[in-house]
């Protein structure tokens, strides 16, 4: 069941993905200044990525600081499939598919039932989720989300 759980989840990435490359984004993907739909015309690279922006001014902004925009920004890589999750964003551990959350249509996944419990509780599971410090831990290009899980493993087994 959790090996089905985690080869649905990886196609549904795949196909978002796909679609990033067709230019058919899903119309839950927002600007990440102004939060209204993006045009896929208007991008900026960030990180390994692209972030999208509803009209050229945002991505101005962006540009000028994006500091300011980063846990937005981080959410929309793991959105459009450009970043996947390679282990638990509250503690770096191995994730386990039956403790999940969806964060604004994203689903987050855990390595126990006290980091999903926190997760569940927080106002801000953005903020939360997809800070520089959980994301730089926790998610990664998906050819590395290996590494990152293995990297995690190795930290566990020293303790």
């Amino acid at each position: 069941m959790k090996r089905q759980l985690i080869i649905l989840f990886t196609l549904a990435l795949s196909s978002l993905a796909f679609g990033l490359e067709e230019g058919k984004i899903e119309e839950s993907v927002k600007c990440v200044i102004s939060g209204d739909p993006i045009d896929t015309e208007e991008h900026a690279k960030y990180k390994d990525g692209k972030v999208y922006f509803c009209c050229g001014g945002c991505k101005s902004d962006f540009e000028e600081d994006a500091s300011k925009f980063t846990t937005a920004a981080n959410y929309q890589l793991v959105a459009t499939g450009q970043y996947v999750q390679g282990s638990c964003p509250l503690t770096a551990r191995k994730n386990k598919a039956d403790k999940v959350v969806a964060v604004d249509g994203v689903s987050v996944t855990f390595c126990c039932n006290n980091c999903l419990k926190k997760a569940k509780k927080s106002t801000d599971k953005v903020s939360m989720l997809f800070s520089d410090a959980t994301f730089d831990k926790s998610f990664g290009k998906p050819d590395s989300d290996a590494k990152k899980t293995d990297a995690s493993k190795k930290k566990s087994s020293k303790k």
